[in-house]
């Protein structure tokens, strides 16, 4: 349900001393949003569209754009404009976290895209998290995962060499971390370590996201062991921030 003549229709604002005009069109905004003219996931009308119907400039919108950002009742998105806030999912981080389930649990449709794939010498910090000699050699991906077709993360994988040669080839043709490992005969693989940071997403990151510039976004560094104790996986996940939420669940 849009607001009638949001995008064509001009309104008058209050020119007097104190009262600014970004102000009032944060008001106006925020009370459509709260009464439903914009459903969650709806977009706004563009900054263009709001200067001609307020009768200021692209700066002043871009004001009261921004406060409503503030405010977590919109999104900007990199490219694409200003968008309702989306609900944010529930992303469970317990023994066994598996992306597929956690969003098939919601009723969102997972998808993991291969943006990329090769073989790296292990760092330091990669040597460590799967107990490698330094410059060992590493399976590197590099993807993004959707929720229902919506980005939610990119994540950078590594897995020893020696041992899978081959998962950037499996992993290309089943989207998917589990079926892989289980046909290289890993059939289960549980959960060593989880770290979680917060910074501002860098220009990669928000391009993939499609997040405005400076948002904030959450990495998530975890390691995966086998069945004997093994560890098979570490991965750096950056997840948007405004999107997701994480449940500790202590199964």
């Amino acid at each position: 349900m849009k607001h009638q003549g949001n995008e064509t229709g001009r309104q008058k604002l209050i020119r007097a001393q104190g009262v600014t005009l970004w102000h009032q069109i944060q008001s106006a905004l925020e009370k459509e949003l709260f009464e439903g003219a914009y459903p969650a996931g709806e977009k706004l009308p563009t900054e263009k569209q709001l200067a001609e119907r307020f009768n200021v400039n692209r700066h002043t919108v871009r004001q009261a754009l921004a406060e409503l950002v503030r405010k977590e009742l919109i999104v900007v998105e990199q490219g694409r404009g200003a968008f309702a806030r989306r609900d944010k999912l529930e992303y469970f981080l317990a023994r066994r976290v598996r992306f597929r389930e956690n969003l098939l649990r919601q009723s969102k449709v997972p998808s993991e895209e291969l943006l990329k794939h090769d073989v790296v010498s292990a760092d330091s910090v990669c040597a460590k998290a799967l107990c490698l000699r330094p410059t060992a050699s590493l399976v590197r991906l590099r993807s993004v995962g959707r929720a229902d077709a919506y980005p939610l993360c990119c994540t950078t994988q590594y897995f020893p060499q020696e041992r899978f040669p081959a998962f950037a080839d499996i992993y290309a043709e089943t989207r998917s971390v589990t079926a892989t490992f289980h046909a290289l005969g890993v059939f289960d693989y549980v959960r060593k370590s989880t770290r979680i940071m917060a910074k501002v997403a860098d220009a990669e990151e928000a391009r993939i996201l499609t997040l405005s510039r400076h948002s904030p976004v959450m990495v998530v560094e975890s390691v995966n062991i086998d069945s004997e104790g093994t560890p098979v996986e570490y991965s750096v996940c950056v997840w948007a921030a405004d999107r997701i939420q994480f449940v500790i669940d202590s199964d």
